[in-house]
């Protein structure tokens, strides 16, 4: 009897050692994956995140949510435009700094990429202070003219559709965009 114990707690012991390297190599495996996929998404000059500064946007035409016709030559000045997806933690934390900064400024314009039964949160929020262009899940026509490819994406552009700074934050825009006024 008492060698039957010793025996299950030897086998339930090689178990948890065996359950426990392989935890170990599986948290090793993901952070060798988050650190690979963090220099992808950072690495700057890579053409599938968008367009960079000085590159000019296609033309496109789309549709804002409020049935607004929005092209190329609609824009006027410098447009802030925002890329955004409701499945994207990182553009859940950009869209409140993105809708602070678009308060009081004319030409923003937000577009939300995804299911339309996700898209609730981010519209409540962007909506006051930007155009909304709801996007397919790739981004639709905006984001196609934009080269958007990751989310989420910002670009500062001029009446040309000259990007006039781009990036993933809004610390691209830092020196570039000038405060709202009135």
């Amino acid at each position: 009897m008492v060698f039957a114990l010793w025996a299950a707690v030897l086998v339930l012991t090689l178990l948890t050692v065996l359950n426990l390297v392989l935890m170990l190599g599986v948290i090793r495996r993901l952070r060798d994956h988050t650190q690979r996929l963090d220099g992808l998404y950072e690495r700057s000059g890579n053409p599938g995140l968008g367009l960079e500064a000085g590159e000019v946007a296609a033309e496109f035409e789309t549709t804002t949510s409020e049935g607004e016709t929005l092209t190329a030559a609609s824009l006027g000045g410098r447009t802030l435009i925002g890329f955004f997806s409701p499945s994207c933690a990182p553009c859940k934390e950009l869209a409140p700094k993105f809708a602070e900064l678009a308060a009081g400024r004319d030409g923003v314009i937000a577009v939300v990429a995804g299911l339309p039964d996700q898209m609730g949160d981010l519209l409540d929020l962007l909506s006051p202070v930007a155009k909304i262009v709801n996007g397919d899940v790739d981004g639709g026509p905006l984001a196609k003219a934009f080269g958007v490819k990751a989310f989420p994406r910002v670009f500062l552009v001029d009446e040309t559709r000259t990007v006039l700074a781009a990036g993933h934050s809004l610390d691209a825009l830092d020196g570039v965009l000038t405060p709202a006024t009135g």
